[in-house]
């Protein structure tokens, strides 16, 4: 029982290293953890180790059963450890803790990232157990459990979602624990009979439910009354996350990328680039007004959370085909480091690859990754990601459910535009596609150099008003992706905006190595849409560059005239005015869906009513269910004087309840006494003949005892009140006073 006790302390207080690994991996570590362990301190009590033998036994068994549990990846045929494994697991005791907190979650298996559960539980389990098998005072045995569980607190990640839940948990397990230790106890200092030992067990078990219950009920009301702020653990302070507010937006200086001397510089050289493919520079979702830029304007968008990744990121749930790029950076020297679709493996080359892999960081959310000082030219590195199949005909896509960052309002000029292109009758599909069309019937290229028509620089909202109402239309990429972007959006769909390069016809290879040399003239901001199934599909809404036509004049709009002239509106007088009244809104059934909401939220509501009223009452029907039990138990004693001794002991409870001053060391006549009457002084005789008797109880003595009891106990409720006869019921008075002393379970 204790063995089993001190393996559900430990299993609770794994519960907050979950959300680091989300893989069944840790399922085994974790187990594999507490069963070693305690079968270690089992062994060594029985066999009477030293200290030092139950710490030699602790190494060997994490050298031996350590790859195959905590560095899988590394042990042959899944169970034999490799030199390979052993060194990993070696240097893992001391160096995967920092890089445990260091790295994006979940890490499954990543290396040897599965060491510090394993280790310390190995070392926790085998403390826990030698302390509850072996030391004086077992309680201090819930102390390497706390240990263990504040350790997965401070190493792992802000997961509101099970925190209450996990710190109940282990907390029954504790309490659990220290009620068997008082019983343990009770029972080694004293030598009672089964009712009576089972009455003081019953009030442990009841004060240990009751305490459960007020944290239960404190826990829960705090958590919704009083939220806290929001949790640092160490991961947030050990080394300073990468935050993309602190960098300009890859769209502010899109126009310098085409300047004389600047546009024919090579930025990147690509090898694997998919057809008709560009590659990603960042993704943007956060629009102000007047700069569209990466993440959330604050902390809180998911968008702007970048993490370090582990060796491989799950994308299963990705859908797209696999591809495999090689970058070498040339003239390129921003944080974002460039990549297509979502990040499955990176591995970074060249002279700085080690600081490089340290400073990577990655949102997955917008497939964006960054490093902290900047790429240089000679870094090199190779991606493998998932790409979304281009979209093949627009008018079939149906828009997703991600929730982006908000945007402002779409000005009415581009409303005007998007209401003549794509008319709202339209599916949002059709809507997508005419909104492209539009941009490329009338939409024409110019980034304002000097042998171009004038084109203004900038993305906010006055210079899209102006891109929607210039003529000819004229802009370039950084116009054409956040307009699209914002009607996009406007139709339905998600809708952000990526920067990048693309590659052009006339954009050169390398003859030795068939790398595309991306140059700074094939920058180019495109948008990104959401699809149903939830994959991000790129749209290009730049026109094709063709010759920008003369710029019209503004001329007056002419307004043919009816060819019949009708006669005038009779004037309108104020009493008119006043009397016309509006027609009446049509019933569209919004009050019965009123109704329904307010009748779902007082369901909900009388629910968590009902629900908080039933954790109240739970104490007070525990005490009912104890001394129901030990009623119980006392009826159906072995001996008919044990029978009757209980039927009495059952009589002095309830007066106790009610409120009389039972002493325990009074005799049966003088209890009688201060309860007062005859019915309690016959009683007390006729227990006393029954016990003392030379020939002992006659036969039905026990049964009329316990009639008379209930009888009794029946007057005693008569004259009271109903409010004292709850009170009685659910008094600890016959539970924690009387019992204790005259049970045994105080000296």
């Amino acid at each position: 029982m204790s063995v089993a006790l001190v393996g559900a302390m430990l299993a609770g207080a794994m519960i907050p290293w979950w959300p680091i690994y989300e893989s069944p991996a840790f399922f085994v570590a974790a187990a594999a953890a507490i069963l070693i362990g305690s079968a270690i301190a089992v062994v060594g009590t029985r066999r009477r180790w030293p200290a030092w033998g139950v710490v030699v036994a602790v190494v060997a068994a994490y050298l031996v059963v350590g790859v195959p549990v905590a560095v899988p990846e590394r042990a042959l045929f899944g169970v034999l450890p490799t030199p390979a494994g052993l060194l990993e697991l070696v240097a893992g005791a001391a160096l995967s803790w920092k890089q445990l907190v260091t790295i994006a979650v979940p890490v499954g298996s990543y290396q040897s990232l599965l060491v510090p559960p394993f280790l310390l539980g190995l070392v926790c389990a085998t403390l826990t157990a030698t302390i509850a098998l072996r030391s004086r005072y077992p309680a201090a045995a819930a102390l390497p459990p706390a240990l263990l569980f504040v350790a997965g607190i401070a190493l792992g990640v802000v997961h509101l979602d099970i925190a209450l839940q996990a710190g109940l948990i282990f907390l029954v397990t504790v309490v659990a624990w220290l009620v068997r230790v008082a019983i343990a106890r009770r029972r080694a200092i004293t030598r009672v009979r089964r009712v009576e030992g089972a009455v003081a067990d019953a009030r442990r078990v009841l004060g240990a439910s009751v305490l459960i219950a007020v944290t239960l009920i404190g826990a829960t009301a705090g958590s919704i009354a009083m939220p806290g702020p929001a949790r640092n653990v160490v991961r947030a302070e050990l080394q300073p996350p990468f935050e993309p507010q602190e960098h300009d937006s890859p769209l502010a200086g899109f126009r310098t990328a085409f300047r004389e001397g600047e546009a024919e510089r090579v930025m990147l050289e690509v090898t694997g680039l998919p057809p008709g493919a560009g590659i990603r520079i960042a993704a943007l979702d956060t629009y102000d007004g007047v700069v569209y830029s990466v993440g959330g304007g604050d902390r809180n968008a998911l968008s702007g959370r970048f993490a370090r990744v582990p060796y491989q990121l799950d994308q299963t749930e990705a859908t797209g085909t696999r591809e495999d790029i090689a970058v070498e950076v040339a003239d390129y020297d921003e944080v974002w480091v460039p990549g297509i679709g979502q990040l499955e493996r990176i591995t970074f080359a060249g002279p700085d690859a080690v600081v490089l892999t340290d400073e990577y960081f990655y949102n997955d959310v917008t497939a964006t990754g960054a490093v902290q000082h900047g790429l240089e030219a000679g870094d090199r590195y190779e991606a493998v990601s998932k790409v979304p199949v281009p979209a093949g005909d627009l008018t079939e896509l149906e828009p997703g459910t991600s929730v982006l960052p908000p945007a402002p309002e779409l000005p009415p000029e581009l409303e005007r535009l998007l209401e003549r292109w794509a008319p709202a009758s339209g599916e949002p599909g059709l809507r997508l596609a005419q909104l492209i069309g539009g941009f490329e019937r009338e939409g024409y290229v110019s980034h304002g150099l000097d042998d171009e028509p004038y084109s203004r620089s900038g993305h906010s909202l006055d210079r899209l008003i102006e891109l929607a109402t210039d003529q000819p239309m004229l802009g370039d990429g950084e116009q054409y992706a956040v307009a699209a972007a914002l009607m996009a959006r406007r139709i339905g769909f998600p809708a952000r905006v990526v920067v990048g390069y693309m590659a052009q016809p006339e954009t050169p290879t390398d003859d030795a190595t068939g790398a595309l040399q991306l140059r700074s003239a094939d920058r180019q901001a495109w948008i990104e849409v959401q699809t149903a199934d939830g994959a991000w599909v790129a749209v290009d809404p730049n026109p094709t560059p063709r010759e920008v036509p003369d710029e019209e004049p503004d001329q007056p709009t002419i307004v043919s005239r009816p060819q019949s002239a009708l006669p005038p509106l009779a004037e309108r007088t104020p009493v008119d005015d006043y009397d016309a009244d509006p027609d009446p809104a049509p019933d569209d059934g919004s009050d019965d869906d009123g109704w329904l909401a307010v009748l779902l939220g007082v369901v909900r509501i009388a629910g968590f009513v009902i629900l908080g009223l039933a954790v109240l009452v739970s104490p007070f029907l525990a005490i009912i269910v104890a001394k129901l039990r030990r009623r119980r138990l006392r009826r159906r004693a072995p001996t008919p004087v044990e029978r009757i001794e209980g039927g009495w002991d059952e009589f002095a409870d309830i007066a106790s309840d009610y409120g009389y001053a039972i002493s325990a060391t009074a005799t049966r006549a003088e209890q009688a006494a201060t309860v007062g009457g005859l019915g309690p002084l016959v009683l007390a005789s006729v227990v006393d003949r029954a016990v003392f008797a030379p020939n002992g109880p006659g036969d039905d003595d026990d049964h009329r005892v316990w009639h008379t009891v209930d009888e009794l106990a029946q007057r005693l409720g008569e004259s009271r009140s109903p409010r004292d006869r709850l009170r009685a019921a659910v008094s600890l008075s016959s539970l924690g006073g009387y019992a204790v002393t005259r049970k045994g379970g105080r000296a």
